[in-house]
C-alpha cells in the first residue's frame, strides 16, 4: 500500500506545478489608438482606431492579415445598428458615436477563414484550410462564435 502512495504523491506534486499554456494557434485582436492599445475598462468611444491581429501574449511573433472584420455596437446582448464590415486596419467609428450609451460594447469579430499568416517573403497562408472553411448547406451550425473566429469586446461609457 505504501508503495502506491509515494508515486501518487510525486505525480500530484508535479501536476500542481503545471502551468496553463497559451493557444498560439489562435491570434488575438487589438484595437490601437496612437499605437497604444485601448484600455479594457469602460471608456468613451474613440472616433478612429487601428485594428491589428497579433499573436497571443507569450507566443512567437507572427504577422497576420485579415480580409474583413465585423464591427458591431451591442446593447444588452443585441446589436444597436447593423454590422459594419471593415476591410482595412484603419477603423472609422464615427457612425457609432451618436448611438452608443454607457454600458454598451463595441465588438469586433474576425472569422478564422478571413485571417491569413504572412510569411517573411509576403506569402499569405490561410489560418483555416479551405476544407475546414467550407460550410455545410442545409445543416444547422451549432458552433459558438469563439470556435468560428476571434472576438474583441470594448466596454463603453459616455464621458
Amino acid at each position: 500500500m505504501r508503495n502506491l502512495i509515494f508515486p501518487s504523491l510525486i505525480l500530484l506534486a508535479a501536476a500542481s506545478k503545471a502551468m496553463a499554456q497559451t493557444d498560439c494557434a489562435r491570434p488575438e485582436i487589438q484595437l490601437l489608438r496612437n499605437s497604444q492599445a485601448l484600455p479594457a475598462t469602460a471608456a468613451a468611444l474613440v472616433t478612429t482606431a487601428t485594428l491589428r491581429v497579433a499573436p497571443a501574449a507569450g507566443c512567437p511573433e507572427q504577422s497576420y492579415r485579415f480580409r474583413h472584420a465585423e464591427i458591431t455596437l451591442v446593447r444588452h446582448g443585441r446589436p444597436v445598428l447593423p454590422i459594419q464590415l471593415a476591410e482595412k486596419p484603419q477603423l472609422d467609428l464615427r457612425p457609432f458615436q451618436s448611438h452608443y450609451q454607457t454600458g454598451d460594447q463595441l465588438r469586433v469579430f474576425i472569422a478564422y477563414q478571413n485571417i491569413a499568416t504572412v510569411a517573411p517573403d509576403g506569402t499569405l497562408t490561410p489560418l483555416l484550410s479551405a476544407k475546414d472553411a467550407k460550410s455545410r448547406p442545409g445543416k444547422l451550425d451549432l458552433q459558438t462564435a469563439d470556435s468560428k473566429g476571434i472576438t474583441y469586446t470594448l466596454p463603453l461609457a459616455k464621458p
